[in-house]
């Protein structure tokens, strides 16, 4: 498997090694939460984590660090409901329907406060390719194709040729290498460290 090169053109102070959590950022996302989703397998709604958030900002911001810092997940997180959404064609098969898995809020709040870290620091330092579109603030699917017709256009009307493929990966995310992608994750910006 070929190396990947270092991309990460930081200090090593700056480097992404250790994850603060903050009640500030806890209160934000508990107010954040949407009240009319569902709650998880904890059966703790987000409505009530949001209308209780100053209260629950503190202890929770201790709950989380500690995870953080041992790096354990609580078992309850782990869990989750299961539900099929139906997609199309018949519905009498199983194939036509994808499961959702409904987790705990807490879970997910963890999630958004570890989401938001790393994206702000690839961000920062300018570790996503200006090419990336998906999963990333201010940018879609829809930004995507607008920079590729204007690319496109600029090149039909300077008279160049254009040669373009279409490919849909079916359950991309099932077949990724994912020994791949943690090898050039480490060459990001770890240059192999943890």
């Amino acid at each position: 498997m070929p190396e990947a090169r270092r991309i990460f053109i930081g200090e090593d102070s700056e480097i992404l090694n250790e994850l603060t959590v903050d009640v500030d950022s806890v209160r934000k996302k508990l107010h954040a939460l949407r009240p009319d989703k569902a709650a998880g397998p904890d059966n703790i709604p987000p409505k009530l984590l949001r209308e209780l958030s100053d209260e629950l900002c503190y202890p929770l911001s201790v709950i989380l660090q500690k995870s953080v810092d041992e790096g354990v997940v609580p078992n309850d997180w782990k869990l989750a409901n299961v539900c099929p959404i139906y997609k199309k064609g018949s519905r009498a098969l199983t194939s036509n329907y994808k499961p959702v898995s409904l987790t705990s809020q807490l879970c997910k709040l963890m999630e958004s406060i570890i989401r938001t870290a790393v994206v702000d620091h690839l961000e920062k330092h300018n570790l996503i390719n200006d090419t990336q579109h998906g999963f990333r603030r201010g940018r879609s699917c829809l930004t995507n194709l607008l920079e590729f017709l204007d690319k496109v256009t600029r090149s039909v009307d300077t008279g160049d040729n254009i040669d373009i493929i279409y490919l849909d990966f079916a359950k991309v995310f099932d077949k990724v290498p994912h020994h791949r992608l943690i090898k050039n994750w480490k060459h990001t910006e770890l240059e192999g460290r943890y």
